[in-house]
């Protein structure tokens, strides 16, 4: 499970009038350069960046595998969907789920994910409750493989066959999308980037920057 993630971001004020007026998660704690918000299970946390730098990050929340078509009618009036081919909802048929993408105000991709795999459907309306955890966080790395080796030491394992360019680790309920710096993030048509990131699962706190590469912490 992913328990925490902060990321930097160069536009803290709209990015709270974001997740929390729009999206209406709950503010766990905050100061006048970052705030962070919870997200079911896990946490999202935003810390103000040089006004030069302007972050850009891939994470996705999961939602109750019953509810894509309810999670499209909540999202639409608060951002737009990112259209696949004229199609809202995208089908991995591999993985068995579906998914909507959009950015936040700060050029974010964000996804929500109903994984049909997991036993989480309900009768509730959806609303900002549906967001149950962070299910996947980018990792944008030099050498996948060696990252990867640096995860399994810390006892986050391979999810699926991976190669040179992408690797999914660890399981349906919290995800490190390990991919080679520079690849285009799907639906997007920006590049991957390292900028500075920490993690905490149950296992590990993993940080990420451009000058120090990725470290891992078993805990």
């Amino acid at each position: 499970m992913i328990r925490e993630v902060e990321m930097l971001a160069h536009s803290i004020k709209e990015l709270k009038e974001f997740y929390v007026d729009s999206l209406g998660l709950t503010v766990i704690k905050e100061n006048q350069t970052s705030f962070s918000v919870k997200v079911g299970e896990s946490s999202l946390s935003f810390k103000e960046s040089e006004q030069s730098v302007k972050p850009m990050y891939h994470f996705a929340f999961n939602i109750p595998e019953n509810k894509m078509d309810e999670a499209v009618r909540w999202i639409t009036p608060k951002v737009p969907i990112i259209l696949d081919q004229d199609k809202q909802v995208v089908h991995f048929k591999d993985w068995n789920a579906h998914s909507i993408y959009f950015c936040d105000p700060a050029g974010n991709l964000v996804e929500l994910i109903a994984r049909h795999n997991l036993n989480n459907s309900t009768d509730q309306l959806f609303s900002q409750a549906s967001l149950l955890c962070v299910s996947e966080i980018g990792l944008p790395v030099p050498n996948v493989e060696n990252a990867v080796l640096k995860l399994s030491h810390a006892r986050i394992f391979p999810w699926r066959e991976y190669h040179s360019k992408f690797a999914a680790v660890g399981d349906e309920q919290g995800l490190l999308i390990v991919v080679k710096e520079g690849r285009v993030w799907f639906m997007s048509d920006k590049e991957s980037y390292p900028y500075k990131l920490t993690i905490k699962t149950d296992v590990c706190e993993v940080t990420l920057d451009d000058s120090n590469g990725m470290n891992v912490t078993r805990l």
